[in-house]
């Protein structure tokens, strides 16, 4: 299952889900982006959360969450690197939000039909790698719905 990640992770073909619409340069950004993650991050984590439950439910997938690269206080409620794709919505959702907020893990979302990736990590990090191009459409749909932008990597 890792190989697979791994392996569609090293794709130059991905999509990232941003919360501008244009592409930065520019180094004074940072501090904007350093505003942004204290003051929207949590903001952010609830749209993720809401896109990813609804492509969870709409195809058939896997999801895991890595091994924490540290320890967080309610770490003991979390299964690492086991499918949780039957847990219940609210323990994915949980899982989601606290990967955004507390950079602890990453939560990797493995669609085998068709087979592309939805990559979680902390902060404002969601990477989707081989999305195929009949899916394009829909994921632009529901991040735009959440007044977020699909980039594509080009």
């Amino acid at each position: 299952m890792y190989e697979l990640i791994d392996l569609l992770q090293a794709s130059k073909n991905y999509y990232f889900v941003d919360y501008v619409p244009y592409t930065i340069n520019n180094p004074n950004f940072l501090e904007l982006e350093e505003y942004f993650e204290y003051q929207y991050l949590s903001e952010f984590a609830e749209k993720i959360v809401r896109i990813a439950l609804k492509v969870i439910y709409l195809y058939p997938c896997q999801i895991y969450l890595t091994a924490p690269d540290k320890i967080i206080s309610d770490q003991e409620e979390f299964s690492f690197d086991v499918d949780i794709r039957n847990s219940t919505p609210e323990k994915i959702a949980n899982a989601i939000r606290q990967v955004i907020l507390t950079d602890f893990s990453s939560v990797q979302i493995l669609f085998s039909n068709p087979e592309f990736l939805v990559s979680i990590g902390g902060g404002f990090s969601v990477t989707i790698y081989n999305l195929p191009k009949d899916m394009i459409i829909l994921f632009e749909q529901l991040v735009n719905h959440e007044g977020l932008f699909l980039k594509n990597n080009v």
